[in-house]
């Protein structure tokens, strides 16, 4: 009596096809990832930039001026997650008395930290929001950018 082996196992051929139909979708779904991920990122700005306004409110409130530097308000010149570098300055034009000590508008900035993936978010590389609460952002070529807040 003869028996027939069975093989049990993938050919090549197999492999490949299973290989390539992986790559097609990770290619697909990585730059989908990475995208969600900037966006996420993105809060630590906004948040960043909301705490801002809050302690110039408050800060107003105690000094008749917005206060022309981060340190006058202590909060740190980055973001919680280390993402954005953090300033402020004060709008030109609005600061008056004695060398300029009383400023009546600012503008909030944000801007991705060196060597943190968030530079590579082309579309949204600064965001700002200024006294008003105008929320605005520029793209890496220094244009209006509406996708960012």
């Amino acid at each position: 009596m003869t028996t027939i082996k069975k093989h049990q196992g993938f050919t090549l051929i197999e492999l490949m096809i299973t290989v390539a139909i992986l790559g097609i979708l990770a290619a697909i779904a990585y730059p989908s990832y990475t995208a969600q991920v900037q966006k996420s990122r993105r809060a630590d700005a906004q948040v960043a930039l909301q705490e801002i306004a809050q302690r110039q409110e408050a800060y107003f409130l105690r000094n008749r001026s917005y206060a022309k530097d981060l340190t006058q308000l202590g909060y740190a010149a980055t973001s919680a997650e280390g993402q954005y570098g953090l300033s402020i300055a004060p709008t030109p034009g609005t600061c008056t008395g004695l060398a300029a000590a009383a400023c009546t508008a600012y503008v909030a900035s944000a801007a991705p930290a060196t060597g943190k993936p968030q530079v590579h978010d082309k579309p949204c590389q600064e965001l700002t929001l200024n006294n008003r609460g105008t929320k605005t952002a520029k793209d890496s070529s220094n244009a209006a950018s509406t996708v960012c807040w």
